[in-house]
């Protein structure tokens, strides 16, 4: 306990003390708002998957209602239409 009080003593009573602290303060201001500034932004970039996911389920259900409603021919010319398609 006695060594973090002259610790302090130390940092607060000389100039050389109050430039390391200030210093030292200073890199853990910087660390920190790194950290927030990165947290946020991977959280942006998970949210924004996760947006993706949702309209990509939510086309996926419409076409699945859409094919759901056709008849069987036109749903098999339909099929046949998408198995023979060439790929992009």
């Amino acid at each position: 306990m006695s060594l973090l009080l002259s610790l302090l003593g130390w940092l607060t009573g000389s100039r050389v003390g109050r430039i390391v602290g200030i210093v030292v303060l200073a890199i853990a201001g910087g660390l920190l708002a790194w950290r927030i500034a990165r947290s946020s932004g991977e959280r942006a970039a998970e949210l924004a998957q996760q947006q993706a996911s949702l309209e990509n389920l939510q086309s996926r259900v419409e076409t699945d209602d859409e094919i759901r409603r056709l008849d069987p021919v036109q749903r098999r010319a339909r099929l046949r239409e998408w198995a023979t398609r060439k790929p992009v």
